[in-house]
């Protein structure tokens, strides 16, 4: 069996995943622009149909890498509320684990161009969780797309910022908490596009999309539903099967699947998936507590991810044992999430001794996790600077625009963007990294932005 890499855990949107709105095929012909998919079972009924360029044709391919890369870029830059996400081409492959060094900036810009042209409409299929409703929603998988470019109007490439309006239905959603954990360096480490795609459905199908807590070892589908499902173009059983035969055996050999069976013959043939042994989501009860202090449901996933299950339930101990006491925070997510991080800096006091590991056995093991954990964080930050300094410029200048996209989301025009890139071209791009860093953590954000727009105008 092939090494497993480290994991990235990520998140997807359980609508886009679960309809599967992007083919899993790698090339489709030239004729596929459009396909509808009708859905009736005991439980419900619901039509989804997708109308696209001819042109362009339908989303299919590495569609499906760029669209779960600008899911969690949105994520990544605070889930704004207008559905922004600001990118460079490099942030957008880099995320979707795609090459960088060039061949794919072509692909690209065709790639964004097919999801901003592609119409969606699902009838009675679109989950509106917050309301556990099932609903009815008309989209493009992008609503808007403006980028500036250096070789003409419609040509995207290397130097271009990118301003991505993502659809309001998908931006509820997210903000919502309506999302699932995603292995997304384990997606990436998948060889070809449709076993990439496959992957991203069969991880959501495992979900139960009235209870996503709620997941099955197994599931059993027709066929020739499944092809729909797919969006693979054939009628007959032989060719479908085949398909999908390559992207079967990667996803058995790399543990995910630990079977996939058929039973039946012909139309009426059925195919069933038993999943391998997979990593599991956050403990949704400790996800459940940490909401109730204030954090997002997204926040207190990545916290759970980061930190680890032990470490986020002693500091929720001590967190209560501080508030208990009369601390009054301005506020408690905050304040979790710097206890969570820096435990050293806060006393519990003596007369809440059920929660106070002080001079306990406990808080010598937390002593000890804290020092682990500080270590670690050193060592990442040395290591960092160690990979940053070996970088070409172009690559510092790619860091220094992911870090400004990410902190000054918002703020700066597109066109500001633009101009910032040229300026990291004139000066040291680390430097300038590390004074919108100390800028920001400092709580000088405005300031920060003042002068930078200062500095550009004088370019």
């Amino acid at each position: 069996m092939a090494t497993r890499p480290k994991q990235v855990k990520r998140f997807d949107e359980i609508n886009v995943s679960q309809l599967s709105l992007i083919s899993v095929q790698e090339r489709i012909p030239a004729d596929f622009r459009e396909w509808t998919v009708e859905h009736v079972d005991e439980q419900r009924r619901y039509k989804v149909v997708c109308q696209a360029l001819p042109e362009y044709g339908v989303p299919h391919g590495t569609d499906n890498d760029i669209s779960a890369a600008l899911i969690n870029l949105f994520i990544e830059q605070g889930l704004p509320d207008d559905g922004t996400v600001n990118a460079t081409p490099y942030l957008i492959l880099q995320a979707a684990g795609l090459d960088t060094s060039g061949r794919y900036y072509e692909a690209l810009g065709v790639s964004l161009k097919r999801l901003v042209t592609t119409n969606f409409f699902i009838s009675e299929g679109w989950r509106d969780h917050p309301r556990r409703r099932w609903t009815t929603a008309s989209f493009r998988y992008i609503d808007r797309l403006e980028y500036t470019s250096t070789s003409g109007e419609e040509q995207l490439d290397p130097t271009s910022v990118l301003k991505i309006h993502l659809p309001a239905e998908l931006v509820r959603s997210v903000r919502a908490g309506y999302i699932k954990a995603l292995d997304l360096a384990f997606m990436q480490s998948l060889k070809r596009p449709p076993t990439r795609a496959l992957y991203r459905l069969l991880d959501a199908r495992r979900y139960n999309p009235e209870d996503p807590e709620q997941r099955v070892a197994s599931f059993q589908v027709g066929l020739m539903e499944w092809a729909q499902a797919c969006k693979i173009v054939s009628d007959r059983p032989s060719l479908v099967e085949r398909a999908l035969g390559t992207a079967h055996e990667e996803l058995i050999e790399r543990g995910f699947l630990s079977a996939v069976n058929f039973y039946g013959r012909g139309q009426k043939k059925v195919i069933e998936y038993v999943f391998g042994k997979i990593a599991d989501p956050p403990d949704p009860q400790l996800v459940a507590r940490l909401t109730l202090i204030g954090l997002t449901r997204i926040r207190a996933q990545q916290l759970v991810q980061l930190h680890g299950q032990d470490l986020v339930e002693d500091a929720l101990d001590r967190f209560a044992a501080l508030i208990s006491s009369g601390y009054k925070p301005r506020s408690k997510a905050a304040f979790f999430v710097d206890l969570l991080k820096h435990p050293e800096k806060y006393q519990v006091a003596d007369d809440v001794a059920p929660l106070l590991p002080i001079g306990t056995e406990v808080a010598e093991k937390r002593k000890r996790q804290s020092q682990a954990l500080k270590k670690q964080e050193e060592e990442e930050q040395a290591t960092l600077e160690e990979s940053l300094q070996k970088m070409s410029h172009e690559e510092q200048v790619e860091e220094v625009m992911r870090v400004a996209l990410v902190m000054l989301r918002g703020d700066l025009k597109t066109s500001e963007l633009d101009a910032f890139r040229q300026l990291l071209h004139h000066e040291d791009p680390l430097a300038l990294r590390q004074w919108l860093l100390r800028g920001v953590a400092n709580g000088q954000r405005d300031a920060v932005i003042h002068d930078l727009r200062t500095r550009l105008n004088s370019l």
